[in-house]
């Protein structure tokens, strides 16, 4: 819930639906978060574990994305599920924008794991404000174990990914962890999951190379759906403009590192890295 000093408020456009919260001072940016698969867009203001409530208690504005089939956002039919929906954010960015008062504001995507791969699709888009983009638990090459548990569906609405996929070792994370996500939980969409890990390691190098923007690229210590090699890691790098792109290792956490022990060293992060891209 917002405090008394934040206004929250629901948008559309498009058929895309998305939570707007703004503090009552004027924001230094909008920073436009897009969730990953299983979830919604609460999935940043989690009870306990809220990007949001850092966010703008740091001056920010935020955008909450539901991604089509996900939360308030109906499904669409469509193909490529994940490419159409970075087609979509526009017209939400822009409406985002003229309820936050004043001038236009710079803007900074946020994406997790599949919403990820929509941010970079969008961030390829060239929009016009966009000043940075970070991504958390998206890599450009899925490992064998996911590939093998993908191999393994039986039905088409059996995407519940394992356990193991998602939090790291014991001590990385607590009890209020596991509750903490089912605030937002949601059940997985195959033509998502498909998409991301079938489609994905062949767009990657393609949508990086036409990111302009200085861009941060997070994967966790303990990460099981992404190589995170040190080869890996380098080719990442190279398919981005030189010297705009980041590729790092979050220590200590699993690919869900938004509810891990040190969820708030790494809102921080992010944080910080926007805001030395917006000025």
């Amino acid at each position: 819930m917002p405090s008394d000093r934040e206004t929250s408020r629901w948008l559309e456009a498009g058929g895309l639906h998305g939570r707007l919260v703004v503090s009552a001072d004027r924001p230094a940016s909008l920073i436009v978060c897009i969730h990953g698969g299983g979830c919604n867009g609460r999935y940043f203001d989690l009870r306990s574990f809220s990007f949001t409530q850092a966010a703008v208690e740091a001056g920010h504005a935020v955008l909450l994305v539901d991604r089509p089939g996900h939360g308030a956002s109906p499904a669409r039919e469509s193909p490529e599920p994940v490419r159409d929906a970075a087609r979509l954010l526009s017209d939400l960015v822009d409406q985002a924008q003229t309820l936050t008062g004043g001038e236009i504001l710079p803007v900074a995507l946020f994406g997790h794991s599949i919403g990820g791969a929509v941010a970079m699709h969008w961030a390829a888009q060239s929009p016009p404000m966009l000043a940075c983009l970070t991504t958390s638990g998206i890599g450009a090459q899925p490992t064998p174990a996911a590939m093998a548990w993908h191999s393994g569906l039986a039905r088409a609405d059996d995407v519940a990914l394992p356990h193991a996929f998602f939090f790291g070792p014991d001590g990385s994370f607590d009890w209020r962890a596991p509750i903490a996500i089912r605030q937002s939980a949601e059940p997985w969409r195959k033509d998502d999951v498909d998409e991301v890990l079938l489609r994905w390691p062949h767009q990657f190098a393609d949508v990086a190379s036409r990111i302009a923007c200085p861009t941060l690229c997070l994967l966790s210590e303990h990460e099981r759906i992404w190589a995170t090699g040190d080869a890996e890691l380098e080719d990442m790098r190279r398919c981005f403009a030189a010297g705009r792109v980041r590729v790092e290792i979050a220590a200590g956490g699993g690919h869900l590192y938004e509810i891990h022990r040190n969820w708030s060293a790494h809102a921080e992060r992010i944080i910080a890295f926007i805001e030395g891209h917006i000025g």
